[in-house]
């Protein structure tokens, strides 16, 4: 007899968006536009806390990764580590909307 035993690499809280925000060091709502084995490529459509640039590459943590899909927007959460953005499915991420070109971000 075998017995399966299948472990999760990660458990996450469900987290509001203002606590999400003030866990990140950076947070911003993009377009994937590539996604390289763990990296995530996106345009920064809105930035939101501590964003300057218009294209973000992102590590996804391995362990916990966040399921990203190119050509869809998210909200980002993000933490910084050495010279490099890193996130998971556990910091708040969230999908937002299938991107089209013609939607005006700005308020």
């Amino acid at each position: 007899m075998f017995l399966l035993i299948l472990i999760e690499n990660c458990k996450c809280e469900p987290l509001t968006y203002i606590k999400a925000i003030e866990n990140a060091d950076a947070s911003f709502e993009g377009l994937v536009i590539d996604i390289k084995e763990d990296e995530i490529v996106s345009r920064v459509i809105n930035p939101i806390k501590q964003i300057n640039d218009s294209i973000i590459i992102i590590k996804n943590d391995k362990e916990c990764a966040y399921n990203f899909e190119k050509n869809k927007l998210y909200r980002f959460f993000l933490k910084k580590k050495d010279n490099y953005f890193i996130t998971n499915k556990c910091m708040g991420n969230s999908y937002i909307e299938e991107y089209e070109e013609y939607r005006d971000y700005s308020e």
